[in-house]
C-alpha cells in the first residue's frame, strides 16, 4: 500500500493562543526598547516614541502580507539591501585554446597583405576526427 508523504509542512509551535515563540521574542524586544525610551527621554516624549514603536512592533510581530509573516519580510528586505548583489546573467568572456575570440581572428585577417592569396587549410582525416571529438564533448 502506498502512502502519500506530506511535504512543505512548516508550522511554528504555538505558545499561547495565536502567539508563537518568535512572535513573543519580537514583542519582548520592542517592549524592552520602549522601557529604555522611558529611562532616557522625558515622559511625554517617551510616550510618543512608545506609541509609534509599540504599534510598529505589533505590526512586525503579528502582521501578515500574502500569508507570509511581516518579520520574515523585514529580514528578507534587510538581507536584500545589506548583502552585495550578484548578477549571474552577465557572463564573462572566456577564451578557448582551440577557437580564439572573433576580435583576434579579424585582426589577423586585417593584417595580411592585400596582394597575397587567402590562406587555405587542408583538412586531413586526423583534423576532422579532432574536430568531431571537440564537438562531441
Amino acid at each position: 500500500m502506498v502512502y502519500q508523504v506530506p511535504q512543505f509542512i512548516e508550522e511554528d509551535v504555538k505558545l499561547m493562543g495565536l502567539i508563537t515563540f518568535t512572535q513573543l521574542w519580537i514583542l519582548l524586544f520592542f517592549i524592552g526598547i520602549t522601557f529604555i525610551f522611558f529611562l532616557i527621554f522625558p515622559f511625554w516624549l517617551a510616550i510618543i516614541f512608545a506609541i509609534i514603536f509599540l504599534s510598529s512592533g505589533f505590526l512586525v510581530a503579528l502582521g501578515k502580507v500574502n500569508g507570509v509573516p511581516v518579520y520574515k519580510l523585514v529580514l528578507a528586505a534587510i538581507r536584500h539591501f545589506w548583502l552585495p548583489k550578484y548578477y549571474l546573467w552577465k557572463k564573462a568572456r572566456t577564451t578557448s585554446s582551440y577557437f580564439p575570440l572573433q576580435e583576434k581572428v579579424s585582426a589577423k585577417i586585417a593584417e595580411t597583405p592585400k596582394g597575397s592569396p587567402p590562406f587555405k587549410k587542408n583538412l586531413t582525416p586526423e583534423t576532422l576526427k579532432k574536430l568531431t571529438n571537440l564537438l562531441d564533448q
